[in-house]
């Protein structure tokens, strides 16, 4: 489902073992559409008209004329999936978790309710769904902390992703900016979370990425640790890296028994420097940007889900201990232009952090059709519109010039 960096690792992942695969894409001229190992076959959106997609699934099922494997690739598919379960299930295997499960993971309170239960450290929070609420929270959190939505793609729907700021997770310095901030999101949904701020850059994020088959046992894993994303505070991995954090095994364990869960799974932890030790931040309970790292480090969880949803032997793993890296081009891109822009100096870092051992979101030697069309069809256009308004501003704003010859600053001048 969707053909953005996941659902094109899933096909990469998949169609070079020789597995059929069909890419569902609501968007023309997305990049994965053009990818050599999946059939794109255009449908409803998940988020936008679910019930259109639900019909659509159902015919499709005629053609194919088996039970297929179906994989989500966004929260909205995950719900999307467990809504239409009873109808699809015939037809589909569902790589996601039960009800519950799904609840426990999408739903941030319950996820913190899941973590006290099973002795996994978590930052503070409060759940916010009135004024009393908000007072409360605002008497006892210590600042700064963070304002989450309580279910990130109920900010996603509608106008909801307008109304917060194209915002995740908010910043907020005091009970002031607290009160401001959630008078804005309040809009797009009543309930929010309150999350004590852990110090630390992206580096300080990692994770246990792992799979858990249908009979809830661990089925194999791989951690890794953010070392860029864009935007910096509170934005997406631009640059992830495997690394060795065995020590993350057992509370992801407790975590996820206590939510009886199985299927594929990304559990993030951020390291708190005061209290020395890894705090639960977020479970993602379906296949994840990143996922291709399995692949390249040799613990590949795709086939994993994919077989033991289609009845055959799971395959070996042969994980290897050099580290790699997984690039994203257009978030990279997007964070060298800002850079560019802003002279501060951040491109040299990206760009020393991308050496090694890397895989890219979008581009492979083997299928290398989805990064020619997304150069051509959006990243050369970005960058020719980037550097006309950077040349623009460079003729605008020349004060010393100006100064120097004693003429006043118009956009004449500078022609």
């Amino acid at each position: 489902m969707n053909m953005f960096y996941t659902g094109l690792g899933i096909a990469r992942s998949l169609g070079s073992r020789g597995i059929d695969v069909i890419g569902l894409t609501a968007q023309r001229g997305i990049y994965g559409n053009y990818t050599r190992y999946a059939k794109t076959v255009f449908c409803p959106d998940s988020r936008k008209d679910p019930e259109a997609l639900a019909a659509f699934l159902a015919g499709l099922a005629k053609k194919i004329g088996r039970r297929a494997v179906l994989f989500p690739t966004r929260d909205d598919d995950v719900v999307f999936l467990d809504r239409f379960r009873d109808q699809l299930e015939p037809h589909y295997s569902l790589v996601i978790p039960s009800s519950d499960a799904i609840a426990a993971c999408l739903d941030k309170w319950q996820t913190y309710l899941c973590a006290r239960q099973a002795g996994v450290p978590t930052p503070k929070c409060w759940l916010i769904d009135s004024n009393e609420d908000l007072d409360s929270a605002a008497r006892e959190a210590a600042y700064p902390c963070v304002l989450k939505a309580l279910a990130a793609h109920h900010w996603r729907r509608g106008d909801n992703w307008k109304i917060v700021g194209a915002r995740k997770a908010i910043a907020i310095p005091s009970s002031e900016a607290l009160r401001a901030e959630y008078a804005v999101v309040r809009r797009a949904e009543s309930r929010a979370l309150l999350q004590e701020m852990i110090p630390g850059d992206e580096e300080s994020l990692v994770a246990t990425a792992c799979y858990i088959d249908r009979n809830f046992r661990w089925a194999g894993s791989f951690t890794t640790q953010k070392l860029a994303q864009e935007p910096p505070m509170f934005g997406t991995g631009c640059i992830v890296q495997t690394t060795d954090l065995s020590e993350l095994s057992g509370p992801t364990q407790r975590l996820l028994e206590e939510m009886r869960f199985s299927g594929l799974a990304e559990v993030e932890y951020k390291w708190d420097p005061n209290e020395k030790t890894y705090k639960l931040i977020e479970v993602n309970a379906r296949p994840w940007d990143q996922h291709g790292l399995g692949r390249a480090c040799g613990i590949d969880l795709i086939p994993l889900a994919y077989s033991d949803h289609a009845g055959l032997p799971m395959p070996v793993l042969n994980g290897n201990q050099a580290t790699q890296k997984w690039v994203a081009e257009d978030a990279f891109v997007t964070a060298a232009v800002r850079s560019l822009g802003r002279r501060d100096g951040r491109l040299r870092r990206l760009v020393r952090l991308a050496r090694g051992n890397r895989t890219y979101a979008i581009w492979s030697a083997g299928d290398p059709l989805p990064f020619l069309c997304y150069f051509g069809f959006r990243l050369l256009p970005r960058l020719v519109g980037a550097g006309l308004k950077h040349l623009w501003s460079r003729l605008w704003d020349h004060p010393e010039a100006v100064a120097r010859s004693g003429q006043k600053t118009s956009w004449k001048h500078c022609l």
